[in-house]
């Protein structure tokens, strides 16, 4: 029978699941997080990757250079000057050739297409990249929902029956198994 207003069942007492300090660290963890869901958006590192991703996404001409900068740098520096050394080779002139003309609009192409397939897959990064910030504040106050939610402080026990009173019920089941028994012989007999 459960007391009127009470979520406790009669005969049962209540007990912590946790020691004080458990406890106290607990209510100063949860305290300390109270608030931190909406400043994520207060975080350096969180202000510079959606900056990046801003810029990423903008599609801005400076944006772009930017991008493209090593790239660029590698072909004028390596890509170019290899192709130049392989035409040299074929004799005087070769390098104001159509071959070498072509070999170099090839390579250039080649650049171009490689440069627009990384930028369109870095922008497609960056998108679910910047999905996932604009959740960032959503996930957390979940996950300290499921922490304060989750963790169980009191549970309920039976009441401990004073001392007498298992004496009393333990020396009446003994005297009952002895009487039990004592019967059962009897009627094998």
């Amino acid at each position: 029978m459960q007391k009127k207003g009470s979520t406790m069942p009669a005969g049962y007492q209540q007990l912590s699941t946790m020691s004080k300090g458990q406890s106290g660290l607990l209510k100063q963890l949860l305290g300390s997080l109270q608030g931190q869901s909406t400043n994520i958006q207060q975080s350096p590192l969180f202000q510079q990757g959606s900056s990046f991703l801003q810029s990423l996404l903008s599609g801005s001409p400076e944006a772009t250079a930017a991008f493209e900068a090593p790239y660029m740098r590698q072909f004028n520096e390596q890509i170019i000057p290899q192709l130049a050394e392989r035409f040299s080779g074929a004799g005087a002139g070769a390098q104001s050739s159509s071959a070498f003309q072509q070999a170099l609009g090839q390579s250039g192409a080649d650049l171009s297409e490689r440069l627009a397939a990384l930028k369109g897959n870095l922008g497609m990064q960056a998108a679910g990249q910047g999905l996932q910030y604009a959740q960032q504040p959503i996930s957390n106050l979940q996950g300290f929902s499921q922490l304060a939610l989750g963790t169980s402080t009191k549970a309920f026990a039976p009441k401990q029956l004073p001392f007498w009173q298992q004496l009393l019920l333990s020396g009446s089941q003994g005297g009952s198994q002895a009487v039990g028994s004592m019967m059962g012989m009897k009627m094998m007999k």
